[in-house]
């Protein structure tokens, strides 16, 4: 038998509070959020993409953002927020400062700048500038900064996005002291082989800095990536309740944005029957996914929620 070069544990970051409700089509009450959110701590969850700092009148989603994280504030969880200009970071760092609730502020820069212009209504000459100075200002506040390169592995205006395009925008965040990098599959092209290489480069070229797992599951794959990624030495990997949300929309040349996360149930449960600890208890875990489909009315993606994780294990992966 191959020896396996899978970790002993993983760190799982749950992110349906943002990512996965991002454009969800309705207002969900913070109350409800902070429901799943506390049974999410309990199954064992110790990372989580929290909320927004984009402005209440383009997502009304999140208008509850102060609320919500005041109440994470003593949750002990490493906590995310999406920050994606300066004028976000600044709001984020208020918050923090007089709430607390906050460890991480995050923002993303597409590897292609077409998508970037689409997105952030930016280039990279105009966007660069101000990403220097929402590092320093979250620095300056004691807040880790998470820095993602959207469509590292295609673009839905532009399509293929070469290997170097990536890693020009990588190496410049690292210069500029991001603590934790994602090389993400906005559209769902990524593939393990093309996951293992950038994945082996960034661990080379970016130590000290950890790597997040960030994939979607537009084509089936986003299981098998994220799992590449991990062998290859991803520290960290996301997933959403249900496998809702994903990056919203921007759609050319017959492909999508809108692509959904990786069922954050179907991850756990396959992580604990390989043995790699995540620190959370599936039955636990997959009531919080169950709980989220009741406050949303709706059934998610989930295949586990559905037929149940069958974990018979010995310390060391599953026993047969």
């Amino acid at each position: 038998m191959m020896a396996s070069s899978l970790p002993s544990s993983v760190r799982v970051c749950e992110c349906w509070a943002r990512d996965g409700l991002q454009s969800w089509p309705a207002v969900v009450p913070v109350e409800d959020k902070l429901a799943v959110l506390r049974k999410l701590i309990e199954a064992g969850v110790r990372e989580v993409d929290a909320t927004s700092m984009v402005p209440a009148k383009l997502l009304p989603q999140f208008a509850d953002a102060d609320d919500l994280l005041a109440a994470l504030a003593d949750a002990g969880v490493r906590t995310r927020v999406l920050t994606p200009s300066l004028h976000g970071v600044e709001r984020a760092v208020q918050i923090h400062e007089r709430l607390g609730g906050i460890t991480d502020i995050g923002f993303p820069i597409s590897a292609s700048e077409s998508h970037n212009v689409a997105n952030l209504k930016r280039t990279h000459a105009e966007h660069l500038p101000q990403v220097e100075r929402m590092i320093g200002c979250a620095h300056d506040a004691g807040l880790t900064v998470v820095a993602a390169v959207a469509t590292a592995f295609g673009c839905p205006i532009e399509g293929e996005v070469p290997q170097e395009a990536v890693f020009a925008i990588a190496d410049r965040l690292v210069e500029l002291g991001v603590d934790r990098l994602m090389l993400s599959d906005t559209t769902g092209l990524a593939d393990p082989e093309r996951v293992t290489a950038y994945t082996t480069r960034a661990i080379r070229d970016y130590p000290g800095v950890d790597l997040i797992a960030h994939f979607h599951d537009t084509r089936g794959t986003g299981i098998v990536n994220t799992w590449a990624a991990i062998q290859a030495g991803a520290g960290c990997v996301d997933g959403c309740l249900g496998g809702i949300g994903g990056e919203p929309a921007v759609v050319e040349q017959n492909h999508s944005g809108e692509t959904g996360n990786i069922s954050s149930e179907d991850l756990v449960v396959l992580l604990e029957r390989a043995g790699v600890h995540t620190g959370i208890d599936p039955e636990e875990f997959l009531a919080a996914g169950r709980l989220a489909e009741e406050v949303l009315g709706a059934q998610g993606r989930s295949q586990a929620l559905r037929t149940g994780p069958a974990l018979v294990t010995t310390g060391k992966g599953v026993q047969q």
